[in-house]
């Protein structure tokens, strides 16, 4: 990882175009690029192991019928459209893994290329080019919010979509709704030599991360920090420090990167939130991020966690 740069989501290269949101016809605009996602999975081209997301110049056949769509914005002097083939039956592979923590199935579509497969866009974070990484962000978490929202919030009415995707509108009652996104910090917890990790239930084995939760109504940033920690750990943190942020579309979250100094090492775990909490020396963690160690694995790449612990073992935070 290259600790001068941004969080693998967060280099803003996709130019957002809001202005465009109101034509009628974007997908008609001629220099439109075609980007498909199938039930949350987006469509990659693979070339040489490494993964791109596939954007078509021309609509191919099956989405040549489609009506909605979600207009992303600029990306290399191309306007991107983004079409949901969620209900086609025509994709194939396993698909028992979809919406789970890890999903390595590579689904395809026998009209595709055959170096292009729908995956799981967390299960590719290793290997995506950071230049792709606000795009397909982008696409997922918008397609989440189409997912998620299709009554509306005032009087249960449908809903339609409306500005290219950026805006759905009741039909009985004309309420606006907006795409939405959940500020949650994520907290690198330090004391002397150790930071303090914990991993969640259902996760993959020897797995470890930072602490981390959804801020409430009417708490800073710093107070939500604290207060995380402690519930999820029992131990109390002060001096909390913003890094960094990631947008973080699993489904609709934004990640807020911060520092906290721990004011004891005593651990009392929260075990509905968490399955374990530890203190790792650097030392531990250096090991297991070079692959030394295999008692413990942290973070996977691309993941804001990641770059907080990367930047703490370079002494960097």
């Amino acid at each position: 990882m290259d600790l001068d740069s941004p969080p693998l989501f967060s280099l803003m290269n996709l130019e957002r175009k809001a202005n465009l949101r109101n034509l009628k016809n974007v997908k008609n605009l001629k220099n439109c690029s075609h980007l498909i996602i199938w039930r949350g999975k987006l469509l990659f081209q693979f070339n040489d192991g490494k993964p791109f997301p596939y954007l078509i110049k021309q609509r191919i056949r099956f989405i040549q019928s489609l009506k909605k769509y979600i207009f992303l914005g600029e990306f290399e002097n191309r306007n991107v459209v983004l079409w949901d083939i969620s209900d086609s039956r025509e994709v194939l592979g396993n698909t028992e893994q979809i919406g789970s923590f890890n999903d390595p199935e590579r689904n395809f579509h026998p009209d595709l290329p055959k170096n292009t497969y729908f995956c799981d866009l967390r299960n590719l974070l290793p290997l995506l080019n950071p230049k792709y990484g606000n795009l397909c962000a982008t696409a997922k978490g918008m397609y989440e919010w189409h997912k998620r929202v299709s009554f509306c919030q005032s009087c249960g009415g449908k809903l339609s979509s409306k500005k290219a995707g950026w805006e759905k509108t009741c039909e009985k009652c004309n309420y606006k709704q907006f795409p939405r996104i959940d500020p949650v910090v994520i907290m690198l917890v330090k004391k002397g030599n150790d930071i303090l990790l914990g991993r969640s239930h259902g996760w993959p084995a020897k797995m470890y991360s930072c602490l981390a939760g959804f801020i409430e109504p009417g708490e800073t940033i710093e107070a939500a920090a604290e207060r995380e920690v402690m519930e999820e750990s029992g131990v109390r943190i002060k001096n909390v420090q913003y890094v960094t942020s990631q947008p973080w579309p699993f489904p609709a979250s934004l990640m807020i990167g911060c520092t906290g100094e721990a004011q004891s090492r005593t651990i009392k775990i929260d075990k509905d939130e968490l399955e374990d909490v530890i203190w790792v020396s650097k030392e531990e963690v250096f090991r297991a991020l070079n692959g030394l160690d295999t008692s413990i694995f942290m973070a996977r790449k691309g993941a804001i966690a990641r770059y907080l612990i990367e930047k703490w073992v370079a002494g960097l935070i």
